[in-house]
């Protein structure tokens, strides 16, 4: 039996994050918090673990959060490690000018654990690929 905060989760009256008692307002301050947290978090990973990559001849694309088609040239040992999931392209905070980099499979999956959302290319296995569209079919974007 459903207890009535699901029930009302269900029919759409209350927002998955409802917490009894709190106004719009303090809503909105938690989520703005624990937003800030998260990107805090993961700014720290991607600083310490990100790849400085040398620059290739290879095209390798993925999306952005706003489904927007971006690209990075590499060495064909960089694009084949992203291909194999060795490397994983994740957004990086607060950095204006190119906000991504491609970090270690390790930090991937941190990053994982704190934002889905913030990786933006990531072959985890044969049936879990983040980042890849649908029609690519062979992870290859």
């Amino acid at each position: 039996m459903q207890n009535l905060k699901e029930k009302l989760l269900q029919a759409g009256l209350i927002p998955q994050n409802y917490r009894p008692g709190e106004t719009p307002e303090q809503r909105s301050a938690r989520m703005n918090k624990e937003q800030a947290e998260k990107r805090s978090k993961i700014a720290q990973l991607v600083k310490s673990a990100h790849l400085e990559l040398p620059m290739g001849e290879n095209l390798f694309f993925f999306t952005t959060r706003s489904k927007k088609m971006r690209r990075l040239l590499l060495e064909a040992e960089a694009k084949s490690a992203l291909e194999k999931g060795l490397y994983a392209v994740v957004d990086w905070p607060d950095r204006p000018d190119f906000p991504w980099a491609v970090v270690p499979r390790k930090c991937a999956e941190a990053i994982l654990a704190i934002d889905p959302g913030a990786v933006r290319f990531y072959i985890r296995s044969e049936a879990e690929q983040l980042g890849v569209a649908p029609e690519a079919g062979n992870g290859k974007p």
